[in-house]
Order: C-alpha cells, then sequence, then structure tokens
C-alpha cells in the first residue's frame, strides 16, 4: 500500500470517527436529563397531569350532581306521599276493627251506623 492510499484510508477513518463523535453528542443532548426527549416527556407529563386534573373535577361535579339529584328526589318523594296520604286518607283509618259474624268489618269514623246496619 502506497503513502497515497493510507493517507486516503486514514483521512476516511477520521471523517467516520469524526461522524460517529457527532452522532454520540447529538445522542448525548437527546437523552441528557435536560435534553429534548426529556423535555418532551416532561411536556407530556403536564399535560397528563391537566386532563387527570379535570377528570377530577368532572368526577367531583357528578358526585355534587348525582348528590343534588337524590336530595330532589327524595323531597319529591317525601311530597308524593304526603299527596298520596290526602288523598287516600291512610291516617283517617281506626286503628280498632269491630267484628261482625265471622268476617272483620272496618268503620269509618265519616260514616254514621244505623241501628239495623250488620
Amino acid at each position: 500500500m502506497s503513502e497515497q492510499e493510507q493517507n486516503k484510508k486514514i483521512n476516511e477513518l477520521d471523517r467516520r470517527i469524526t461522524r460517529v463523535e457527532q452522532n454520540l453528542k447529538t445522542l448525548n443532548l437527546d437523552l441528557e436529563p435536560d435534553g429534548r426527549i426529556s423535555e418532551a416527556f416532561d411536556h407530556l407529563e403536564n399535560i397528563m397531569d391537566g386532563q387527570f386534573a379535570n377528570v377530577d373535577n368532572q368526577f367531583k361535579e357528578v358526585r355534587k350532581n348525582q348528590d343534588r339529584i337524590r336530595h330532589e328526589l327524595s323531597t319529591i318523594r317525601g311530597g308524593m306521599e304526603a299527596i298520596l296520604q290526602r288523598l287516600t286518607k291512610v291516617d283517617d283509618l281506626p286503628e280498632e276493627e269491630q267484628k261482625c259474624g265471622s268476617r272483620k268489618q272496618w268503620t269509618s269514623p265519616h260514616k254514621k251506623r244505623s241501628a239495623f246496619s250488620f
């Protein structure tokens, strides 16, 4: 091998080493704690944290609405029970029953009984 061929080979190897060093520096910059990849992961983490906070707030809002609806339903049920009692006059029913023969008969305080009724 001539000296010219050796120099050519050395220069080629030198260029390859320079390229490898540049690629290594680029990788180191990308992978360092403050590098581009770390920045990208930090950015994604911030976005995800914001989304999780939004989801938590929405769950809190849903729970608050659910509690409000339960309260309103409870109020409506209470009102409906009061209306039903008024319409059916359930509280006007006597607590004692009178027996007429073998069958039981309820007496209403609103109904007057004659002396001849059985």
